[in-house]
């Protein structure tokens, strides 16, 4: 199990690759704030992608989780100190209070995330970690990342590294 910020869940969606987050991970846990950023906004802009992550719910590996009472407080603490958005800062509670990794592309709540002790991974390293375990060849892999970067930025040095480790996988 994993827990998503809404960037990884949106980006997947709308470059048709969100089914690699159930064969990495099992389930996907995200709270209501990012469900609201990812399905509800979505639906109401009719984003690409949302009725991917309507099926993933209704499938039910991607699951919607209330917050805790103490969760909730460490989202507002969160949020009070380190000027991430609601949706990142309830995700990083989670992924604390919950001792899980978290699927963050956003690098101030990377850096948050490293100075709280949480793994993390972003879209482009789940992508990579398909190629690893066999769900994406190198040319599906390519594929995303070409097109990942046209609705997200990614660094080049990422782009860079990503594809270097993808091609030292054994065929």
């Amino acid at each position: 199990m994993i827990v998503t910020d809404a960037s990884p869940l949106i980006v997947l969606a709308r470059i048709r690759r969100l089914i690699l987050l159930k064969a990495l991970y099992g389930e996907v846990l995200v709270g209501p704030i990012v469900k609201r950023e990812t399905v509800d906004s979505g639906r109401a802009i009719r984003a690409a992608g949302v009725e991917q992550i309507e099926a993933a719910v209704t499938d039910g590996w991607l699951c919607v989780e209330d917050l805790t009472s103490e969760e909730e407080v460490l989202r507002e603490r969160i949020l009070g100190r380190s000027g991430l958005d609601r949706g990142e800062s309830e995700a990083l509670a989670l992924a604390t209070a919950r001792g899980l990794r978290l699927i963050v592309d956003d690098k101030q709540a990377r850096h948050v995330a490293e100075a709280s002790g949480v793994e993390y991974v972003g879209t482009m390293g789940a992508l990579l970690q398909a190629r690893w375990r066999g769900f994406l060849g190198l040319q599906d892999l390519e594929n995303a990342i070409r097109d990942a970067s046209r609705i997200l930025w990614i660094s080049p040095a990422v782009v860079v590294e990503v594809l270097r480790l993808a091609r030292e996988v054994k065929k």
